[in-house]
């Protein structure tokens, strides 16, 4: 098969596909939200957002401070990115609260 053929075959399935979607549209399957996976996620969201959320990843930030700066020197590159890499997890789930203690209004704001 020709490259121009291969292409006139791609486009006239794209060009099919596409008359498909407009012309049956139930058929795509689209139910417009992600509404049977809200409430998991929301369960984790709560879950590394609450108070033990917190509670952990700051001890979890203090411990990964600790362990670096008294083994500086002694621990391989491997160790001292497993640090960097849970400490950064620990930061990225302590940082909603860092953002809504800083930048929580109440009232109208212009």
């Amino acid at each position: 098969m020709k490259k121009t053929e291969q292409h006139f075959v791609w486009l006239s399935l794209a060009i099919v596909m596409l008359a498909a979607a407009v012309l049956v549209p139930e058929q795509a399957l689209a139910s417009g939200g992600l509404d049977e996976f809200a409430g998991p996620f929301e369960k984790v969201v709560n879950t590394i957002t609450g108070k033990w959320g917190q509670l952990i990843s700051v001890a979890g930030m203090a411990v990964c401070g600790v362990v670096f700066i008294f083994n500086r020197q002694d621990m391989g590159e491997g160790f001292k990115m497993l640090l960097q890499v849970v400490f950064g997890i620990c930061f990225i789930a302590f940082a909603s609260t860092i953002v809504t203690a800083m930048f929580s209004f109440s009232g109208a704001v212009i």
